[in-house]
């Protein structure tokens, strides 16, 4: 007996309740098998977000527009060209050579920027040199990325290399910030100038403003903000509602970051040009587009293979395209809608109300 409770004594334990090799494998695949369904969901719960987002961004920016009309009678103007960026002694009109971004800074809490640089462009007209902190200010202004204007879903909230070469540096009055030694402020949103795309603008030279202003503005465009316009609500015969004011910009994920693109390589605050204005049309009109659909402008996902990226309006998003409306109002469009229905919310006075 005493022998037989010594044996039971110095038997190994049963553990009853251990995994056997195969128990862990299935155990292991079953997690992965979990993972592997819920990634999708968290990736997709993570760009509705995002998307929200720069919904709420898109959102802020047409009622600082709103806010510009009440201030001043019209929606912000589209500036000179991209061989300028805003200055802040310049005003709000035809006489300001910056773009809608720069004009909306009061409007959208960042006062500070938009005080920067002052005396700057009037030393330029009369030929005489810019004071050291004149100089250190227009460099801030330009390289000063802000979030408002950024989509999450597409880049991050930095400067970005500044590498054009046609004027040596980002804007006659931002000298210090030379091509590929300075990274700039850089939008992920773009203005609608209307459905008859003209393209861009360099601006004037320094020398040449006077004669510059003295011209008729131009009248082909008909949009809400161009180069030097003034548009006004009563000028919107389409409706509010109906005409985009703001739209996500259309770009290729290759050129996010590097500056190369001709419709990404200036700054945010530069005046009239591709990287921040856009078209629903390519010299639109609606009898001609019924039979020429490549007079319209839909919207692209961004990276889609063999479509143009500038001049219009795309997005990063799955789902489709945030557009910003003269109302206030933000809406989503998929990247399948009627490419005239599309082209027709970019004209502000085509007579035609479809959306």
């Amino acid at each position: 007996m005493q022998a037989d409770r010594r044996f039971r004594r110095n038997r190994p334990r049963q553990f009853a309740g251990a995994f056997t090799l195969i128990e862990l494998l299935v155990v292991i695949a079953l997690i992965g098998t979990l993972v592997a369904l819920l990634l999708p969901a968290v990736q997709a719960a993570r760009e509705a977000a995002r998307r929200t987002e720069c919904a709420n961004h898109l959102k802020q920016l047409a009622l600082g527009s709103l806010n510009h009309v009440s201030t001043h009678g019209h929606f912000p103007t589209g500036g000179w060209g991209f061989h300028w960026v805003g200055a802040a002694d310049s005003g709000y009109g035809e006489k300001q050579p910056g773009s809608w971004a720069y004009n909306l800074l009061a409007y959208t809490e960042h006062y500070a920027l938009r005080d920067l640089g002052q005396g700057v462009l009037a030393a330029l007209t009369r030929g005489q040199p810019r004071t050291d902190q004149q100089r250190a200010e227009m460099r801030t202004l330009v390289t000063t990325p802000l979030e408002l204007f950024m989509c999450p879903s597409k880049r991050e909230v930095i400067a970005y290399p500044f590498v054009d070469g046609s004027l040596g540096v980002v804007a006659w009055n931002a000298e210090d910030c030379k091509a590929n030694e300075c990274s700039v402020a850089r939008g992920d949103y773009r203005v609608c100038a209307g459905n008859k795309n003209r393209a861009d603008n360099n601006g004037p030279a320094p020398g040449e403003i006077a004669s510059f202003l003295a011209k008729p503005k131009p009248t082909i465009y008909n949009g809400v903000s161009y180069l030097r316009s003034e548009v006004r609500v009563g000028q919107i015969t389409d409706g509010t509602s109906r005409t985009v004011f703001a739209g996500e910009k259309a770009l290729h994920p290759k050129d996010y970051a590097t500056g190369t693109d001709a419709a990404n390589d200036q700054c945010l605050y530069s005046g009239h040009d591709k990287d921040n204005a856009a078209y629903t049309g390519e010299g639109f009109w609606l009898g001609s587009a019924e039979s020429n659909p490549q007079m319209t402008f839909p919207p692209v996902k961004d990276g889609e293979p063999n479509k143009v990226m500038q001049l219009r309006f795309g997005s990063a998003h799955p789902a489709g395209i945030l557009m910003a409306f003269c109302d206030g109002s933000v809406r989503l469009y998929g990247f399948d809608v009627d490419p005239i229905t599309f082209a027709l919310l970019g004209g502000r006075n085509d007579g035609e109300t479809r959306h």
